[in-house]
Order: structure tokens, then sequence, then C-alpha cells
């Protein structure tokens, strides 16, 4: 059984509907219990870092979470699920302070620089399709077309953890693995077969 982290923030459903296409069981929960019970654990989400992290707290799924990580089950972070896993975000925070996040991944969650910065007058939001390049993660390949919906980036302190880079103004990391954590800034459930092909290998490491 793979638990998907409910802390009122998140793409639930669509994860679930996906790994379900798969043939694989999960379960939404915001009970600890389950998460330390299941074999992997996947940390979904959509929105705002700070109302996120006070959400996680409130129900004790920080810790829940990191006790998941530690325990070495397979687990995985999407979008805003990536991002709490860093020290801190710059969403939200007062101007050169940062709202501390999960504290499992060294690094920063930063702004994408203003439009007016770049070179190509870019939107923020990220939103559509972009490709995967620099990939070195064991459930990536390289060239793929994934999608993104997000204003900041993940700006990790160690180069080592770094799965995967896309490009969107800057050249950016869109995806960390450490041990058994993987994290993607785009959304597997929402990218098609190359997403299902992602989930797959998560999955398959749930019943290792």
């Amino acid at each position: 059984m793979i638990a998907i982290v409910d802390y009122k923030m998140g793409n639930l459903a669509s994860v679930r509907k996906a790994l379900s296409a798969l043939h694989y069981d999960a379960i939404i929960t915001s009970d600890p219990e389950v998460i330390q019970d299941a074999d992997g654990v996947i940390l979904p989400g959509v929105g705002a870092f700070a109302p996120a992290m006070a959400n996680l707290k409130e129900a004790g799924l920080d810790e829940a979470v990191k006790k998941a990580v530690s325990s070495g089950k397979p687990f995985l972070g999407i979008c805003l699920g990536m991002q709490l896993l860093f020290d801190g975000s710059e969403e939200g925070a007062a101007e050169g302070g940062l709202i501390e996040g999960l504290g499992i991944i060294p690094g920063t969650v930063r702004r994408f620089p203003a439009a007016e910065t770049t070179d190509k007058g870019l939107k923020v939001p990220q939103m559509g399709w972009n490709s995967l390049v620099d990939c070195n993660g064991s459930l990536l390949s390289g060239g793929e077309f994934v999608y993104f919906v997000h204003s900041f980036y993940c700006d990790p302190s160690d180069d080592s953890v770094v799965a995967a880079r896309t490009e969107y103004g800057i050249r950016y990391c869109c995806a960390v693995e450490r041990g058994n954590v993987f994290a993607t800034q785009f959304h597997p459930e929402k990218s098609g077969e190359v997403g299902l092909a992602i989930l797959s290998k998560f999955a398959r490491r749930t019943r290792a």
C-alpha cells in the first residue's frame, strides 16, 4: 500500500487515479500511523509554501514525513511536495528571510527571476510542458517532456542530489534524488505516458 499524504493542499485524487491505472493500491490519509505502516509514501502538493507547512505541523504530519524518510521506505515528493522537503522557501517570507521547511534536502526554494531580468520575457508561473535535461535520476530518462505549474524553484546546496534540470529563463533543478527520497517539481500524474512510467518505477520499489 502506498500512502498519499493529505494535508489539505494537493492534487491527491489525480495521484491516486494514476496509481490505480498502474494497478497499485494507494490510500489518501492524514493518519501518521497509516503513513508509517505504508510500503511507500507520496507527498504531493499544490499551493503556497507557508500554509502547507502550517497544515503539516498542525496535523503532526511534518514528523510523520520525516519518520517515513528516515525509515528508508520509498518516498516521492511532487511539486509543492518537493519544495517542502527543502530547508526553507522565499515564498511568503519577509525580504531576506525564509519560511522554514522540513529540512530533509539542504537548500532553498527561490522565486523565479522577474521577466524583465531575462531575455525571453517569461511569464510566472511556468505553466505547461517542458523538457528534462541533465538527467541522472534513477526514475528518469533523458529528453522527456513533462508538465509544470509553479512560480518558485528549488536550489539545492549540494549538486549531487540533482536528478534532472530544465530551463525556464534559467536552468534550474526540477528533480532530486537522495537515498530513498525522490522528488519532482513537475507533475508526473499530469505528464501522460512519461509520467506514468515515472510513477510505475517508483511504485515498483514499494514491492521490493
